[in-house]
C-alpha cells in the first residue's frame, strides 16, 4: 500500500519539478498544475491509498504456465501470473504462440486450487484457460480474487538473465547483466536462440523517469533479427513516456518513406525475462556504422588493424579541459592511440551531446568556439589526429553558418561542407516533432572519407521522440526574442533553441556561454535555407504525412491496430494510459490506446498544416515541363520547332545546353515513338497560335 502511495507521490513531483527546471522564464507562461488539480491528485491518491489490497497476499506461493511456444523445444517458454496492484487481481500475459488449449500450470498451495470452481492439478496440461478470459480464484474453498487472461498477437523475446532477473538492472543502471535469448515471431518460428554478451541501461530522462525500463542489449556475434540485418549491437524501447508508444515510429517512418539517407528500423514484440512479462516493446537498431546500418568507411577498424593493444586500452586525454569528463569551449578529448590510417577524412558518426552528460556520455569529442558540444559516436575511441580533424572540419562549418554572408574566413560556404538538404530534413524532423531536445542531444550526423564519400557532413537518423508530439510542456526563446512552446502546434519550436539546448544566452547553470541560437536556429534565420527547408517539405514530406496521418486508414492508425492486443495487454501491466493520473509528463492520456495513438494523430496532423501554411511563402514551385519546349526556357517558340527539325532531319543532332535529361517525351508530340518533321511543324504552329507565351504550367 505504502508503496503504491509513494510511487503516485513521487511522478507527481516528478511532473511538477521538470515542467518547471525545462519551461524556465519567459513571456510565455510555462505549464503548471492549478491549485484545484494539486488538490484532485492528492484526493486520488488518498482514495487509493485507503483502497483494501484484500488480495495482494493469498495463500499460494508460485503459479506459472508453460509451454506457451509449443513449436521450440526450450526450457524458456514460462510465465508467472503477475498481481495487478490497480486492480487488486491477477494476470497471466500469453504471447502470439501461447495454444490456451494446452498449457501446463505449475503452481504451490497448501490447499486445493481452483478456478471458476475447477480443479487445477498442478505440473499436469490444461485447456482450462481456453475456457474463459477471467476466472474466481479459490484456494480450499476460499475466494482469492480474481485471475484474468490476455494474449498478444506479437513476436516475442525471452531472456534468460545469468543472476535471475533485470530487476537489480532496474533499480541501479549502472549495473551489466549478461545471460541468453529466445526470440520468435508471431508464428512461433525462430528468429534468434543464443547467448546475450552485455545488457544495459538505455537512455537519460526514458530510464531515470520510466518504471518500465528501456535496454541495450549486444549478442556475441552478428545476427539478422526479425529482418532488420545483422548486427551485434541493439534497443529494447519501453516507450513507457509515451502513451501511444508510437512517437518514435511516427518520426522515423517519416523518414524514411522521405528518403532520409540513414534511418532506423524497428519492430514491435512482447518481452519477456525468466518468466516475468514486461510489456510490448519496440527492438531498434543501435545507430552505428556498419554495413547494415550506416554503410560509411569504419575509421576505428581500419584504426585497430594498425595498434597492437585494444583501442580502449590506451590512456585518454582531454586538452583545454581539467579532465575528460569536464566540458569547456575549445577543448577536446580523444584516445592516445600511436597509429592511424593514412585517411581520416572518414568515416565519423556524431551527434550534439547536452554539456551535463558529455563527460559521462561520449568518450571522445569536442566543443566548439561557440560552446557547441559534439559527441564522437565512430569511431568512438578516436584518435588525436581524427579528433582534430574532424573538429576543425565542424569549426570551419560553424564558422559559415554563424556568418552574416555563409561564408568563413576561408571564404568557403556552408554548403561546402555540408548536404543542406540532408541538413533541412534532420531540422524537419525536429520542427514536425516538436522535439524537446531539437538540436540538443540525440541529433545525428555523418560524413564518409573524401575518397570513398562526397565529404560532406550528411543528417541522419531521427531518432528520440518519445517526448515530443505535445507530451512534455516546455518553452524556448532565441536571441531576438523570438519565443516557442511545446504544446501549441502554431509556432516554431526547433528554431528557437540555443545550443545545449537549454537556456538563453550565458544562463546555462556550468557556466558554459552559449552564443544565440543552435546550428538549427541559425540557419533558419537565412531566407535561402528557408527556401530549401520548404522544398524538402513539401517535395518529401508533407505527401508523405498526409498518407501517414489522414484519410480513412492513415498509416498511423493501421500501425496502432497491428500492435493493439499486445498494447492493451502491457496497458494492463504499467497502464500508460486511461487518464491523467497515468501520466509522468503532461496530462494527455486517452481512455484507451487507440484513443491516446489518436491524440498523437490530431497533434500531428495539426502540425502539419501549420508548417505547410508557413512555409508556403518560401516555396518555390518547380516549373513543370512543357510539351515542345526542348530548350526548357518554359516557352514553345520557333527555336525549339528548329532544332526538332534539325533532329528529324539528321544524325548529328546536339541538345541544346539547357535541355531535359527526358527531352525526347516532350518532344514527340505525336507519340509514334520517333523525332519528325510532323512533330517539329506540329511545334511551330503551337508556338505561332499561342504567340510565343507558352508557360511552364501549361501542357
Amino acid at each position: 500500500m505504502k508503496k503504491i502511495f509513494t510511487i503516485l507521490l513521487f511522478f507527481t513531483a516528478v511532473q511538477i519539478s521538470a515542467v518547471s527546471a525545462y519551461c524556465g522564464e519567459s513571456d510565455i507562461p510555462p505549464y503548471s498544475y492549478r491549485e484545484e488539480e494539486l488538490t484532485e491528485a492528492k484526493t486520488r491518491i488518498q482514495l487509493y491509498e485507503e483502497t483494501a489490497k484484500q488480495y495482494e497476499n493469498i495463500p499460494v506461493s508460485m503459479f506459472r504456465v508453460s509451454e506457451i511456444s509449443p513449436a521450440v523445444n526450450t526450457d524458456f517458454d514460462y510465465t508467472d501470473w503477475a498481481y495487478n496492484e490497480w486492480e487488486d487481481c491477477r494476470y497471466i500475459y500469453l504471447p502470439a504462440t501461447a495454444d490456451r488449449n494446452r498449457l501446463t500450470l505449475t503452481f504451490s498451495s497448501d490447499a486445493e486450487l481452483t478456478l471458476n470452481d475447477i480443479s487445477v492439478v498442478s505440473g499436469k496440461s490444461t485447456a482450462l484457460l481456453a475456457q474463459a478470459d477471467e476466472f474466481e480464484i479459490k484456494v480450499g474453498g476460499t475466494y482469492c480474487g480474481k485471475l484474468k487472461i490476455m494474449q498478444s498477437n506479437l513476436g516475442c523475446i525471452y531472456l534468460h538473465t545469468s543472476t535471475g532477473g533485470l530487476d537489480a538492472l532496474d533499480n541501479n543502471g549502472n549495473l551489466t547483466e549478461t545471460g541468453s535469448a529466445l526470440m520468435l515471431d508471431a508464428n512461433g518460428g525462430t528468429v534468434y536462440s543464443g547467448d546475450i554478451e552485455k545488457i544495459t541501461s538505455h537512455g537519460n530522462s526514458s530510464w531515470s523517469y520510466s518504471k518500465k525500463k528501456p535496454y541495450n542489449f549486444k549478442l556475441p556475434k552478428k545476427a539478422d533479427l526479425y529482418g532488420m540485418g545483422k548486427a551485434k549491437k541493439w534497443m529494447l524501447i519501453a516507450n513507457y513516456l509515451d502513451h501511444s508508444m508510437l512517437r518514435n515510429y511516427l518520426t522515423m517512418e517519416a523518414g524514411r518513406l522521405a528518403g532520409m539517407e540513414y534511418t532506423i528500423d524497428s519492430t514491435f514484440v512482447d518481452l519477456y525475462a525468466d518468466g516475468s512479462y514486461r510489456g510490448t516493446y519496440q527492438l531498434c537498431e543501435r545507430i552505428q556504422i556498419q554495413k547494415s546500418r550506416l554503410d560509411i568507411r569504419d575509421l576505428e577498424e581500419d584504426t585497430e588493424k594498425l595498434n597492437d593493444k585494444p583501442l580502449e586500452e590506451y590512456p585518454r586525454i582531454a586538452v583545454g579541459a581539467n579532465n575528460v569528463g569536464d566540458c569547456k569551449t575549445n577543448s577536446y578529448k580523444y584516445f592516445d592511440i600511436p597509429n592511424d590510417p593514412a585517411d581520416i577524412t572518414g568515416g565519423y558518426l556524431l551527434q550534439f551531446q547536452q554539456w551535463n552528460r558529455y563527460g559521462y556520455k561520449a568518450e571522445s569529442g569536442f566543443v566548439t568556439s561557440r560552446g557547441q558540444v559534439v559527441q564522437i559516436d565512430g569511431p568512438e575511441k578516436a584518435s588525436k589526429e581524427q579528433v582534430l580533424y574532424i573538429r576543425k572540419f565542424m569549426q570551419e562549418l560553424e564558422d559559415a553558418i554563424y556568418s552574416d554572408t555563409g561564408y568563413n574566413s576561408l571564404g568557403k560556404h556552408y554548403s561546402d561542407y555540408m548536404d543542406v538538404e540532408s541538413f533541412a530534413a534532420a531540422y524537419i524532423g525536429e520542427e514536425f516533432a516538436m522535439n524537446i531536445d531539437s538540436g540538443a542531444t540525440s541529433f545525428y550526423m555523418w560524413k564518409d572519407s573524401d575518397i570513398t564519400g562526397d565529404g560532406k557532413l550528411h543528417f541522419s537518423p531521427l531518432w528520440d521522440y518519445d517526448l515530443a508530439y505535445g507530451t512534455f510542456a516546455k518553452s524556448v526563446r532565441n536571441s531576438d526574442g523570438d519565443y516557442g512552446w511545446s504544446l501549441n502546434t502554431d509556432n516554431l519550436f526547433a528554431a528557437y533553441f540555443t545550443i545545449n539546448g537549454y537556456a538563453p544566452e550565458n544562463t546555462v547553470e556550468s557556466g558554459l556561454p552559449t552564443v544565440g541560437v543552435n546550428w538549427l536556429g541559425k540557419m533558419y534565420k537565412k531566407d535561402e535555407y528557408k527556401k530549401i527547408v520548404a522544398k524538402v517539405w513539401f517535395e518529401r514530406f508533407e505527401g508523405v504525412l498526409d498518407t501517414m496521418l489522414t484519410g480513412e486508414k492513415p498509416l498511423l492508425m493501421q500501425k496502432a491496430e497491428s500492435i493493439l492486443p499486445s498494447a492493451e495487454m502491457s496497458n494492463a501491466k504499467w497502464h500508460t494510459y486511461g487518464g491523467k493520473q497515468y501520466c509522468v509528463f503532461g496530462d494527455k492520456s486517452g481512455k484507451d490506446f487507440m484513443e491516446s495513438v489518436e491524440i498523437l494523430r490530431n497533434f500531428a496532423e495539426k502540425r502539419k498544416i501549420y508548417l505547410s501554411g508557413l512555409w508556403e511563402q518560401y516555396y518555390e514551385k518547380p516549373l513543370l515541363p512543357v510539351y515542345g519546349d526542348v530548350d526548357c526556357d518554359s516557352f514553345v517558340t520557333a527555336s525549339d520547332a528548329a532544332f526538332v527539325l534539325q533532329k528529324a532531319m539528321t544524325d548529328t543532332f546536339e541538345l541544346p545546353i539547357q535541355s531535359r535529361e527526358d527531352w525526347f517525351e516532350y518532344t514527340d508530340v505525336d507519340r509514334d515513338n520517333n523525332i519528325t518533321a510532323s512533330d517539329a511543324a506540329f511545334i511551330l504552329q503551337k508556338a505561332l497560335s499561342d504567340s510565343f507565351k507558352m508557360t511552364a504550367e501549361t501542357k
